[in-house]
């Protein structure tokens, strides 16, 4: 792994870099407490999140630190009732911390003229990808289903547009992982969450919602943002010309397996996506199946493989492996011919 040095004739540096340690491991240290936290009462679905959101932090830097002392994290308390929203702030406080002390580290060492270093932390910064960070409470992350959008807003119907443009030329054959680009989806699923920042309001909203899913269903695994997301898009559309109901009735069927959800949800599509025959055909049958299995107690446990034949519009889910982009290795983050003994000298 390559080696980079804080130089101790720089006192910024080293006082700017040990913030950045301090937290970095700070941040860390939250998301390990708050993992623990839902493996002890059982929240799969959120420790899966606090398992990747600390799995994005690790592989995040692609380099070690020479020079910078050691850093503990804080010692651990043992609450007898573990406050949840308490625990989910401390890890949004934290990571704002660790960003905030990024920014200020890659400003030290623009202003410095370090551009090696400068290009190191820039890639680290890049690396935290905010797909893999969450504020564990989806009505903290998505409007609320009441929202209007009514208005007609310029730079957003540019926001969605630059969007849908990038998200179309790096799709590939995601059953086969041919031709996918995912940096442009990363990007693409940014301006999409700009757009619904910036200007919830706007007449792009449900068509952005239904996209945000998309792309976190189809290339990102984020199963639970997805359903919440397609059900936003025909809750502030109900006539949205995109097959929203018949996604988010797959996700809850065969990768939650949430028969519940995933009924109510094929039969708003045989309500009002009637336009689609196959999904309305796919949708009858599932619901033939479901309803039968509800009435026998055999639904499918979690972790179990449902027993059917996915529609072709349904890939097979992506491994972590395919869903993102291969670590950056030393040689790929430096400048040839550059050393990682020389990293430190710049």
């Amino acid at each position: 792994m390559l080696t980079v040095s804080a130089s101790p004739d720089a006192a910024v540096e080293l006082r700017t870099v040990t913030t950045v340690e301090t937290s970095r491991v700070n941040y860390m240290f939250h998301l390990n407490v708050l993992k623990d936290y839902y493996e002890s009462i059982g929240n799969i679905g959120k420790l899966i999140w606090a398992t990747r959101e600390t799995n994005n932090l690790r592989q995040a830097a692609t380099f070690q630190w020479r020079g910078v002392p050691a850093i503990l994290p804080p010692a651990r308390e043992s609450p007898e009732e573990p406050d949840e929203l308490l625990l989910v702030e401390h890890v949004v406080s934290a990571r704002r911390d660790y960003q905030t002390a990024v920014i200020k580290l890659l400003a030290y060492y623009e202003r410095q003229n370090l551009t090696f270093k400068a290009k190191v932390i820039r890639n680290m910064q890049e690396r935290l990808y905010p797909f893999r960070t969450y504020m564990y409470f989806l009505s903290a992350e998505i409007p609320p289903a009441n929202l209007k959008t009514d208005r007609v807003i310029p730079e957003a119907d540019d926001l969605y547009l630059e969007a849908r443009n990038l998200h179309e030329q790096s799709k590939g054959v995601v059953l086969f992982r041919i031709g996918v680009n995912f940096p442009k989806q990363r990007r693409a699923l940014a301006l999409l969450t700009e757009l619904m920042r910036r200007y919830p309001r706007c007449t792009r909203a449900p068509m952005a919602a239904f996209f945000i899913a998309e792309i976190y269903k189809e290339y990102f695994q984020e199963n639970l943002r997805a359903v919440k997301w397609y059900e936003r898009a025909w809750q502030w559309d109900p006539n949205i010309p995109a097959p929203a109901r018949f996604q988010a009735a797959v996700i809850y069927d065969l990768r939650l397996r949430n028969t519940k959800e995933a009924l109510r949800c094929y039969r708003l599509l045989e309500q009002y996506e009637t336009y689609d025959s196959d999904n309305v055909d796919f949708a009858r049958d599932r619901i033939k199946v479901l309803t039968k299995r509800a009435a026998a107690g055999t639904e499918q446990p979690p972790g179990k493989p449902a027993p059917t034949t996915r529609p072709s519009s349904e890939p097979e889910p992506l491994t972590p492996s395919d869903s993102e982009p291969a670590p950056l290795t030393p040689s790929d983050s430096e400048p040839a011919p550059l050393t990682p003994s020389g990293a430190g000298k710049s």
